[in-house]
């Protein structure tokens, strides 16, 4: 039968030529189709992975296996049959000792309760002697009391008898001028907004229960009244920041209803920017309308020096940086696709491949970050370079066989346009990785975001970009941030501003540190 058909087309070239267009249409649509499938597949696993999956995205159990991710010969190339056999106490990991209640309770506030006789009954009801104290028991235990504590402030003046003059002490002034608000109470609603996510409604119920009827407007204001007090502070931040060489930069969206010129549904945004590891703990947040590149140019046209951000191309606009892109993004790409693999697949994919390279750098990374700028710079030449440039040739050569649009070739097109920019990474012993430094920084007006919804103005965006980066540049520096927020705003209420002295009450100045950590004693 094949001779006939053979021979038909033999005698026919016409019917030949249409017979093998025909195949080629068809060949090249299976090849469409199952690019199609393929990019489907990845879009509802990675959505699976996304509602119902961890969000973490080790590969690994632990730390030590990340050297040999997707090594078959792991075995065989680390055999030693003479190496010494280690000791029970070599393998046996001891378990961290518990902390004790003392060291719970170490920083609380304390106050005794004593349970004694009334005197009349200090007499044996028997004998009719005095009883004599033998001994006590004592047990520690926990009180929370959420009140509210009306205060009557009250200033006594006196008057001389001879001269008539009056003598009294003025009542300091308060953070929001004619208002009932302390310096305590517009700590705890900041902080309970900003750092707790709680929303100014839930707020305003919570306070209800404690017999104060303060409504979300009111609220409000005392944010936004307390923003431009603490505005001074945000200001001098900005210039240190500024002032410094190395800046993580990240973005997210934010709904404003009530902006000029757009819908209430329309996108806004909340810049961050944060300070280096090897620098002052400073982390600040920007409102913009819009993601326009323009946005990052204008906040950091006084900086000067590397700029750490993930692949959004606004950053480009930002003038006299070197940029320093994000490798952990880079690994996500292939992260997606070496999940949705079936696990017989993974161990033989260029996929697998990709991650075992990536997971190298990142050890070698791990390993150096104790070390000293100097010594981690030496570090980074040595061990880390080399893998990158071994990783950048072997990108290179599969980007010329791998498929465009499918999403290994997306991945491979990813990294091959952003491992270059990553690479400035070895430049500096203090530069970094990852962005992951400004993406926990963005993490806390996320989750806020999950609870709070939206911004009512650009007021509102504003003085959330303040009192936000106040409040988490205390975290970043591990300062009890009611505290520092009822000690500045006092202080900036009771302080004219030639007598301000910025430099030692920054959230970051080492006597606020020392005065406000967290984990001082009371």
């Amino acid at each position: 039968m094949n001779e006939n058909i053979n021979k038909l087309l033999k005698e026919n070239p016409d019917l030949a030529d249409y017979i093998s267009d025909l195949y080629t249409g068809f060949n090249d649509e299976i090849q469409t189709l199952k690019q199609q499938l393929e990019a489907v597949t990845f879009a509802l696993s990675k959505m699976n992975r996304t509602v119902f999956g961890t969000s973490s995205e080790k590969t690994v159990k632990d730390t030590e296996e990340e050297r040999n991710l997707f090594n078959l010969n792991e075995a065989e190339n680390n055999q030693n049959l003479n190496a010494v056999e280690p000791t029970i106490e070599k393998v046996v990991k001891k378990r961290k000792s518990k902390t004790t209640k003392a060291e719970s309770f170490k920083n609380l506030e304390s106050r005794e309760v004593i349970y004694d006789l009334h005197e009349s009954d200090k007499t044996c009801d028997k004998c009719d002697v005095p009883l004599v104290e033998v001994g006590s028991k004592t047990r520690e235990t926990i009180e929370v009391i959420k009140k509210a504590v009306k205060v009557m402030e009250k200033s006594i003046t006196y008057k001389c008898p001879k001269c008539n003059s009056f003598h009294k002490l003025a009542m300091p002034n308060l953070p929001i001028p004619g208002g009932i608000a302390t310096s305590s109470l517009l700590a705890q609603v900041i902080v309970d907004k900003t750092a707790n996510a709680l929303p100014l409604y839930r707020q305003s119920e919570d306070y209800k229960r404690i017999g104060l009827n303060l409504s979300r407007q009111t609220l409000s204001n005392w944010m936004i009244k307390s923003s431009l007090q603490l505005e001074i502070i945000f200001n001098k931040m900005k210039d240190d920041l500024l002032d410094k060489d190395i800046i993580h930069a990240d973005e997210t969206t934010l709904q404003v209803l009530k902006e000029s010129g757009k819908k209430a549904s329309s996108k806004s945004y909340m810049w961050t920017y944060v300070s280096s590891n090897y620098d002052d703990n400073i982390a600040l947040y920007e409102y913009t309308s819009n993601r326009a590149g323009k946005n990052a140019k204008a906040f950091l046209q006084d900086f000067k020096g590397y700029l750490h951000v993930d692949g959004y191309t606004g950053y480009n606009q930002v003038a006299n940086v070197t940029l320093v892109h994000c490798m952990a993004h880079l690994r996500r790409k292939f992260y997606d696709i070496y999940v949705s693999l079936p696990e017989d697949k993974r161990g033989n994919s260029n996929t697998s491949e990709a991650m075992n390279y990536i997971n190298q750098i990142y050890v070698f990374d791990r390993d150096s970050r104790d070390l000293s700028i100097d010594e981690r710079y030496e570090y980074k030449q040595i061990h880390i370079k080399p893998l990158m440039i071994k990783f950048r040739d072997w990108l290179n050569e599969k980007q010329l066989t791998s498929a465009p649009q499918s999403s290994y070739g997306k991945a491979v097109n990813y990294a091959v346009n952003y491992l270059p920019t990553i690479m400035n990474y070895l430049n500096d012993g203090r530069l970094e990785l990852d962005n992951n430094k400004a993406e926990r920084a963005i993490k806390p007006f996320v989750i806020g975001r999950k609870n709070w919804l939206f911004s009512n103005t650009p007021n509102g965006a504003r003085s959330s970009a303040i009192l936000y980066s106040i409040v988490q540049t205390c975290l970043l520096n591990k300062i009890n941030p009611y505290k520092y927020l009822a000690f500045v705003l006092d202080y900036l209420a009771n302080n004219k501003i030639n007598q301000i002295k910025l430099n030692d009450v920054l959230p970051y100045s080492q006597n606020i540190i020392d005065d406000f950590n967290m984990n001082k004693e009371q």
